[in-house]
C-alpha cells in the first residue's frame, strides 16, 4: 500500500483504509467515488496488491480518455478483419487482465450501449470480441471509480441503473484534501521525501510559516494538486535550506480564507464550500479572461479538473 495511505490522522480516510484492508481480502466489485484528485487509482492500486490477485495484472482504463467509436475493441478485443484497419487479431484488456483486476475510472463517461455490455460481463464473466462469435471467458475483479454523483447521472438517463447496483457492492468515497487538513502536513513531506531522493537533492525541510499557508489552502485539485506542488518546490528550492514562502506560487500567497460572517447561517458545510469554490474558480477566471486553459495552470490543476468544476458547479462565461 502505497506510504501515504499508510499513515493518516484524519479518521475519514483511517474508515477508507480499514474498508480497503477488508474488502482486499474478497473478490467483491468496489466503487469509489471521490473528487478528481483524491487518489482513486491510488485505492484500487491498494485493493489489488493487497488481494489475492496481486501477482496478475492491473489494467486501469480511463473511460474518458478513449474515443467512444475505440472503446468496444479497447475493452473487448477484435477479430482481425472486423471492421476497417483491424489488419490483426487484438486481445482486449479484459481479457488481457485475467486473473487480475480492471479498474475502470471515470465510469460515468461510458457510452450507454458498452453499459450494457459492461454489465452482462460483470453478471455473466464472458464477453465476444468485436467480429466474433466465441465466448471469451475471464476471472477479473472489477473497481470502478467516479467523480461525479451517478444518481444525477442517472436522473439524466446517461447511466444505467441496474449497472450502478452492480458496481456499487462495496462503495468507498474519498474526501477531498480541503476536509482532511490534518494530513496535509503528512502528504507534503511524504511528497518532499519522495522528490528529494528522484532528484538526488538537499533540502532540510520546510518552515512552519510555508507549511501555515498550505494547510489553509483549499485545493481544489486534492492530492494530485499537493503532489505537483511538492515536485516544484524541491526542484526550484535552494540546497541546504528550508523550504520558505517565498517559493510559492501568488495563488497561495493571495489566498485569504473566507470570511464567516460572508457565510449565510443557513448554509449547511457543504453549501458554504460550493459557495466558496464558484467564487473563487470565478474570480480566476475573470484574471485570465476565461481562459481556461490559463485559469487551470493558476489553480494548479488540470485543464480537465477545471472544466469537471466548471460543469459540477454551473459556471458558465458571460456572453
Amino acid at each position: 500500500m502505497s506510504s501515504y495511505m499508510v499513515i493518516s490522522k484524519s479518521p475519514q480516510m483511517k474508515y477508507v483504509f480499514s474498508l480497503v484492508e477488508a474488502v482486499s481480502k474478497t473478490t467483491s466489485t468496489v466503487l469509489i467515488t471521490g473528487e478528481t484528485g483524491t487518489g482513486k487509482e491510488l485505492i484500487a492500486q491498494a485493493i489489488h496488491q493487497n488481494s489475492k490477485r496481486s501477482g496478475n495484472h492491473f489494467v486501469a482504463i480511463n473511460c474518458g480518455a478513449i474515443p467512444s467509436e475505440l472503446m468496444e475493441s479497447e475493452l473487448f478485443g477484435h477479430e482481425k478483419g472486423a471492421f476497417t484497419g483491424a489488419h490483426t487479431k487484438r486481445i482486449g484488456k479484459l481479457e488481457y487482465a485475467n486473473g487480475g483486476t480492471v479498474f475502470l475510472d471515470e465510469i460515468s463517461t461510458l457510452p450507454m450501449y458498452l453499459q450494457v455490455k459492461l454489465l452482462r460481463v460483470i453478471q455473466e464473466r464472458s464477453f465476444e470480441p468485436v467480429g466474433s462469435l466465441i465466448p471469451v471467458e475471464i476471472d477479473v475483479r472489477f473497481i470502478a471509480a467516479a467523480n461525479v454523483d451517478l444518481f444525477v447521472e442517472i436522473k439524466k438517463g446517461s447511466f444505467r441503473e441496474d449497472l450502478y447496483y452492480r458496481l456499487n457492492v462495496v462503495p468507498i468515497k474519498l474526501p477531498p484534501l480541503r476536509e482532511r487538513k490534518e494530513d496535509i502536513p503528512i502528504l507534503v513531506n511524504h511528497y518532499i521525501e519522495k522528490y528529494l531522493k528522484k532528484y538526488d537533492r538537499r533540502i532540510t525541510g520546510i518552515t512552519d510559516k510555508a507549511m501555515d499557508i498550505l494547510i489553509k489552502y483549499p485545493w481544489p485539485g486534492n492530492i494530485r494538486e499537493l503532489q505537483n506542488l511538492s515536485e516544484m518546490m524541491v526542484v526550484l528550492a535552494k540546497e541546504d535550506r528550508k523550504i520558505d514562502v517565498n517559493i510559492l506560487p501568488s495563488k497561495f500567497l493571495d489566498y485569504k480564507e473566507p470570511d464567516i460572517d460572508d457565510v449565510k447561517e443557513s448554509h449547511t458545510f457543504n453549501e458554504a464550500v460550493i459557495s466558496f469554490e464558484k467564487k473563487y474558480i470565478t474570480e480566476i477566471l475573470k484574471k485570465n479572461n476565461w481562459n481556461k486553459t490559463e485559469a487551470a495552470k493558476k489553480m494548479g490543476i488540470h485543464r480537465n479538473t477545471l472544466l469537471n468544476k466548471l460543469r459540477e458547479l454551473q459556471i458558465e462565461a458571460p456572453s
